[in-house]
């Protein structure tokens, strides 16, 4: 009869530990999170390369890897714009001329920092800056049209800069040690200064990038302290 209730005292001694330790269990959410968006809207050449192309429409993409509140994105996209004017092309043994008229492509793809600076009821705002590699070149049909334009491609260094608003969609089974589902929708402005200028003169300028966003990813699994 004494083994049987120093038993039960054992029993309910674990039993009432196991309980307070789980009551005491927290669970760190993790800092670390990635997505990827798209986005499209326009782009909007100014200064010597807005006397040279129209404004055009755009789309990019990115990936993004978030701690806490910074992030590290490496993004690109392209633009087709028209030619305002015709352009006189000078190659090594040949020379020909850049119809008005015709499409240019403009592309980019760069890494920018950031940090989210505002997070109130659903909605984050962002700046981020960077550097990247740009290109401008005739578009396929114009290129096909004439070897000289063909081999044309003119590039630069860019330097990147914007910010961006975006709506965060609650995930309704959010749980912190799990994994949960990231979804934004956004507009994003960047502003980006080429140096086109140093291969073609009156290539001077920048250029103003608006896109509407589409944003999925997930966080990582949080950590039980």
């Amino acid at each position: 009869m004494h083994s049987k209730i120093v038993t039960l005292i054992l029993a309910i001694s674990l039993l009432s530990g196991s309980v307070s330790a789980q009551q005491n269990v927290h669970v760190e959410p993790s800092p670390w999170a990635f997505s990827w968006g798209a986005g499209m809207g326009t782009m909007i050449p100014a200064g010597s390369l807005g006397n040279n192309f129209k404004t055009g429409f755009a789309v990019d993409t990115e990936l993004n890897i978030y701690y806490n509140k910074m992030f590290f994105m490496i993004n690109g996209g392209f633009s087709s714009n028209t030619l305002l004017r015709n352009i006189p092309v000078e190659m090594v043994n040949d020379e020909s001329t850049w119809p008005k008229g015709s499409n240019a492509l403009h592309a980019f793809i760069g890494g920018n920092i950031g940090i989210n600076i505002l997070e109130a009821d659903n909605i984050s705002f962002y700046p981020f800056t960077g550097i990247g590699y740009g290109f401008i070149e005739p578009n396929l049909k114009t290129a096909n049209s004439d070897p000289v334009l063909s081999a044309l491609k003119i590039n630069s260094l860019v330097w990147n800069a914007g910010f961006g608003v975006d709506y965060n969609f609650p995930d309704k089974d959010y749980d912190p040690a799990g994994i949960n589902r990231i979804l934004k929708v956004g507009l994003r402005y960047q502003f980006q200064k080429p140096d086109y200028e140093g291969d073609v003169a009156g290539f001077g300028g920048s250029t103003h990038w608006f896109t509407l966003r589409f944003v999925i990813g997930s966080s990582m699994p949080g950590r039980v302290i």
